[in-house]
């Protein structure tokens, strides 16, 4: 796509010699960062009907992970190329239902839920995996780490059960009442929430965070 080589190319020129320096002195470290301000951005118009916004901040996702391919490429570890065959022949070999004539004749993935079953287990057995733990990104926030966590379990086919979730709850929120106030106590009641949100497919992560703007708004400084 003649599009995307451009701005491959653009990033190149920004990060030469001849470029822009303060292209050129980016690291590693300062574009995690963006990347992160420009995901969190991006997450707040996905949704909306604000669609010029939208391809705004695809672009600037878009932009910083071109300036990260570029700046591996430039230490010869990888380049974009690399990236993207790497991540396309991925997700042929995790759609055997769609790619593989042989498969389809010798495997049933009936349902959406057979096939994210397969995805996991497949997945797992490509990074060597052994547990969930070696699953979760490290610099993730909480509550979405309990999603994921949740999330996965669900995937391996260990049911969480409703009926138990919400009594484990209402027990550790008794407890709450009669012992007082305790931070592991709380930890463990937030964990039930992620567990019945996950039960529900509900990103809580996402959830809270419109919740929280929602009652900024209606906080005012003014009397």
């Amino acid at each position: 796509m003649k599009e995307f080589d451009s701005l491959v190319r653009t990033m190149k020129i920004l990060r030469s010699k001849d470029g822009c320096r303060w292209d050129r002195a980016q690291k590693l470290k300062d574009l995690k960062n963006y990347l992160m301000e420009e995901a969190y951005e991006l997450m707040d118009t996905i949704g909306s009907k604000h669609y010029k916004k939208v391809e705004e901040e695809l672009g600037d996702v878009f932009l910083i992970l071109v300036f990260i391919c570029q700046v591996y490429s430039e230490r010869n570890r990888f380049n974009i190329k690399d990236v993207l065959k790497a991540v396309d022949n991925k997700m042929i070999r995790r759609h055997p239902h769609v790619f593989s004539s042989s498969f389809k004749k010798n495997n049933a993935l009936k349902t959406k839920n057979d096939i994210v079953k397969f995805w996991v287990k497949e997945k797992a057995k490509s990074k060597k995996r052994k547990n969930i733990y070696e699953r979760l990104p490290r610099k993730a926030p909480s509550l979405l780490l309990a999603y994921l966590l949740y999330k996965e379990k669900r995937y391996l086919g260990k049911s969480l059960r409703l009926e138990q979730i919400v009594s484990g709850m209402e027990k550790k929120i008794q407890k709450l009442n009669t012992s007082g106030v305790n931070g592991a106590l709380i930890a463990d009641i937030i964990m039930d929430l992620s567990k019945l949100a996950s039960l529900n497919k509900i990103n809580l992560e996402i959830l809270l965070r419109r919740k929280i703007f929602l009652k900024a708004r209606s906080l005012s400084y003014q009397p």
